[in-house]
Formats: structure tokens, sequence, C-alpha cells
């Protein structure tokens, strides 16, 4: 029997907490591998709307609030 190992990826998505940034997070987390062992970073300037999109995701266990401003 052979073993496979599953490789675990290190997903940032800046402007996670709205429009494509969101969008691209909520397709992540429907797929398989994400759902097991994939780290999403849910990158947002402000960190009370990180915090609200990351509710409406309903607070998976594999995506991170990460408080980033690229332009600074």
């Amino acid at each position: 029997m052979s073993t496979i190992m599953k490789l675990q990826r290190t997903i940032l998505v800046t402007g996670g907490n709205k429009g494509i940034g969101f969008e691209v997070i909520k397709k992540l987390i429907k797929q398989p591998s994400s759902i097991n062992n994939d780290l999403i970073l849910l990158g947002s300037r402000d960190l009370k709307r990180g915090e609200d999109a990351l509710s409406q995701l309903g607070s998976p266990t594999n995506v991170h609030l990460l408080q980033l401003d690229t332009l600074s």
C-alpha cells in the first residue's frame, strides 16, 4: 500500500475582505484540498472588515486573518 503525502500550500489573498479577493477565498475553501490541508491567509487593510469577512465565510479553521497594507 502506498502512502500519498499531501503538501500544505500557504495561500495569501490580498483584498480578501471584499470583491474579487473575497470571492477567491470562497472558491478556495470549497476545494477538497483546501478543506483538508491548505492554509489560507485573508489579507485585509482594515482589521474590522477582515473580521467581518471571516465571519461571513463561516470562520473556517484553515483561514486566518492577516492585517496587511501593501502600499506602506
